[in-house]
């Protein structure tokens, strides 16, 4: 009896096991779609971003500096690579407007304009009014694009103790904001900071060069090879179809005078390859198959058709069986996997 019931519970156990291999499983929410506010944690993944899209970013550094902590340092990762560049910032749904030292000058509600008047006195002893007016910006970007050889942020190394030379991030873009503490300005405390963003560079084998680009077929053509793809050689992806592909991508409409197909968006690198190569291929409509040793794609489009079949092509006539005697009935038996 006793060894009738272990044998139960392996088997159990072995159903189980068997069961949860089979079962799918479940998508990380959200990981598809990139980082649309600002994250924060021990072990966040890169965020990777094609063509143009507005993103927020996983927090990497906070600290506070000044007497009383009168100024709050953040820093957001937008992307595990270099991008292009950084568009339009925005807080809390809003644009801002930066000055070329990275200050938000609009809206108003960030610049605070403080005037004083001292009485003086020339030296005729005729007195007047001294009006000065210091004008402070609470808030200020400072925007690295992610090159591999990007320095650490001057102003943070310079304004806070534990930010040092050595915190250069190479290869990750990233916004460094600095707040000053105003509640007339942060009602609701820490605002959220978001980013348009031009994404990663990505090869282009018509022209030998690696430029910004929202071609479905390059961007599908980078994930294949990029390491947090599938890490494919580049000398096992079938050139010829990508330009043929990005050629078809990039036709104009008569009408827009836009591109047939362009592909912007983000994800996380806790997608999948199925899913994220499933999910850019829809940008085009597209098809990816693998074959002779080589990945192939083909983007939807009209072709001219190439040959006419009708019923001069058919082996025989056309039968048609209404009825089957009992005798030629048969059982079917699926399966599922």
């Amino acid at each position: 009896g006793a060894f009738v019931g272990a044998l139960g519970v392996v088997g159990k156990i072995a159903i189980g096991l068997a069961l949860n291999a089979l079962t799918p499983k479940p998508k990380l929410l959200g990981a598809n779609r990139g980082y649309q506010v600002n994250s924060k944690g021990s072990a966040l993944d890169h965020q990777i971003i094609y063509g143009k899209m507005r993103v927020g970013g996983a927090i990497v550094y906070d600290g506070s500096t000044g007497t009383n902590n009168k100024f709050f340092h953040r820093i957001i990762a937008v992307a595990g690579h270099e991008v292009e560049s950084f568009d339009q910032i925005y807080i809390n749904d809003e644009v801002v407007t930066l000055d070329s030292s990275g200050n938000v000058t609009a809206p108003s509600k960030y610049v605070k304009t403080t005037t004083t008047r001292t009485r003086v006195e020339d030296s005729s002893g005729e007195k007047s009014w001294d009006v000065q007016s210091t004008t402070q910006y609470l808030v200020r970007f400072k925007l690295h694009n992610g090159s591999p050889t990007q320095v650490a942020d001057a102003d943070l190394v310079a304004e806070s103790g534990q930010w040092t030379s050595e915190h250069k991030l190479s290869g990750i873009a990233y916004m460094y904001v600095r707040l000053q503490h105003d509640a007339d300005a942060f009602p609701n405390g820490m605002p959220t900071i978001t980013a348009e963003v031009k994404g990663k560079k990505v090869y282009n084998p018509a022209t030998s060069t690696t430029a910004w680009s929202d071609n479905p077929a390059l961007c599908l053509r980078d994930y294949l090879t990029s390491s947090y793809g599938i890490a494919e050689d580049a000398a096992n992806i079938d050139d010829t179809l990508v330009i043929a592909a990005a050629n078809v991508c990039d036709q104009t409409s008569t009408d827009a005078g836009t591109t047939r197909y362009t592909c912007n968006g983000a994800f996380t690198t806790a997608s999948t390859p199925y899913d994220m190569i499933n999910g850019m291929l829809t940008s085009m409509d597209g098809s990816l198959w693998y074959a002779q040793g080589s990945w192939r794609m083909k983007p939807a489009y009209w072709t001219a058709p190439v040959l006419d079949l009708n019923e001069d092509d058919l082996r025989s006539s056309v039968s048609v069986s209404t009825r089957h005697s009992r005798r030629n009935n048969f059982n079917t038996v699926k399966g599922t996997f």
